[in-house]
């Protein structure tokens, strides 16, 4: 039986990152990946050119994780977003800070990030999954084939199946009696079931704010974020929606505002024309309103102060009706995962089994879009390889 000191389930960034660390540290050191080759998420993150994290304090970003910033809060005192640029650029990874504070490698190449992560003295074992994980005395064996002292699940969660993400991690965690929070998209797109908005497929609009009741909270709370939309083929899409999409629940109703308005006018022009000069819409999408209110675009100067105001009550509250069914498959991170009362903050080992670690997505918390969730992953590694690493002192 082939013995390790760590072994590391899940061969995605958080996984990898860990790997090299605690190959660094000339830590015995087995990653199991059940795909053909590791990090596939991490290849298409950023549209392929890999947002490692942003230009932000720690302060700034913990803002980023709703409730669990207090749970990833140590991670980010050991790795904070400063201390992962230089940690990239220090073993030759040239790095890019957008103007936005986003930061890229200067390659805009996410292979460059993996081939980084890879070039280390740990081992990797890919086209494996992990059927079975036993605790015998104080060892861990997995598959009845590895032995090791520690094991880490840093199995990532359920979205984008195809990379390999298909929450076999939780089924692990749960059999070492582990409880699982509920699980669903994070980051994900909206479909829109109460209308067919496909002829309005590929319109984007800044500004734009989505309000929604929280149905996970006690309090009531509303929730309400700004910022670019698009429209997709069966909904609607881009970082206002990201963003906010954690919050969601299926079959519920959201609001949109356009954050625009138009006046009745005095002159003859076309509505559908003042419509595009006063609030800058598309005409695709200025028909599409009219036609939802059944208002005909060619009414000239005597429309009525009714119609005026159901344009701008639509404008700034278009009642959607959104499914969150099937969109874990499309979504850029989970939301929900191992909970986190069970994890010691400090170290992310595991309350119940001793070395037993978890890092990364598998972890019930849901980053915002742009780096947030990527960094988590960074840090909560790094956590889990210096708590590896002081106990093997």
């Amino acid at each position: 039986m082939n013995t390790y000191n760590t072994i590391i389930i899940g061969g995605g960034a958080s996984g990898l990152f860990l790997a090299k660390n605690l190959a660094e540290n000339n830590i015995n050191t087995l990653v199991i990946e059940k795909m053909d080759s590791p990090a596939k998420k991490l290849l298409i993150t950023g549209g392929g050119m890999c947002n490692l994290t942003r230009d932000n304090s720690s302060f700034e970003f913990l803002k980023h994780y709703d409730t669990a910033n207090k749970f990833l809060g140590p991670s980010f005192a050991l790795l904070s977003p400063q201390d992962t640029q230089s940690w990239f650029k220090n073993r030759g990874l040239d790095l890019i800070t957008r103007e936005d504070g986003k930061i890229f490698p200067k390659s805009r190449n996410a292979k460059s990030v993996l081939d980084l992560l890879l070039d280390s003295n740990y081992t990797l074992l890919n086209n494996t999954k992990v059927e079975s994980i036993k605790k015998e005395d104080d060892f861990f064996i997995v598959n009845d084939l590895y032995k090791a002292t520690n094991v880490v699940l840093a199995c990532g969660g359920m979205s984008y199946p195809s990379t390999g993400s298909t929450g076999d991690g939780y089924d692990l965690a749960r059999k070492l009696n582990h409880t699982v929070i509920g699980l669903k998209p994070g980051l994900a797109s909206f479909k829109i079931t109460n209308e067919d908005v496909s002829e309005i497929e590929g319109i984007s609009l800044k500004d734009v704010t989505i309000s929604f009741n929280d149905m996970y909270s006690n309090k009531k709370k509303i929730r309400k974020n700004t910022d670019d939309l698009i429209f997709t083929r069966i909904g609607i899409s881009g970082p206002v929606v990201l963003d906010i999409s954690k919050y969601a629940k299926h079959n519920q109703k959201i609001y949109l505002n356009l954050n625009c308005q138009i006046q009745k006018e005095s002159t003859n022009k076309l509505l559908s024309t003042s419509i595009r000069h006063q609030t800058q819409l598309q005409s695709r999408l200025v028909n599409y309103l009219l036609k939802s209110l059944n208002i005909n675009d060619d009414i000239c100067e005597n429309i009525s102060k009714k119609k005026v105001n159901q344009i701008n009550e639509k404008l700034k509250r278009w009642e959607l009706e959104i499914s969150l069914k099937g969109q874990l498959k499309g979504a850029m991170a989970t939301s929900g995962g191992i909970n986190l009362k069970e994890v010691d903050n400090k170290t992310l080992e595991s309350k119940i089994v001793n070395n037993l670690y978890f890092c990364g997505e598998i972890l019930d918390f849901c980053g915002d879009c742009g780096g947030y969730n990527l960094q988590a992953c960074w840090s909560t590694a790094f956590s889990v390889s210096t708590s590896i690493k002081n106990k093997t002192k």
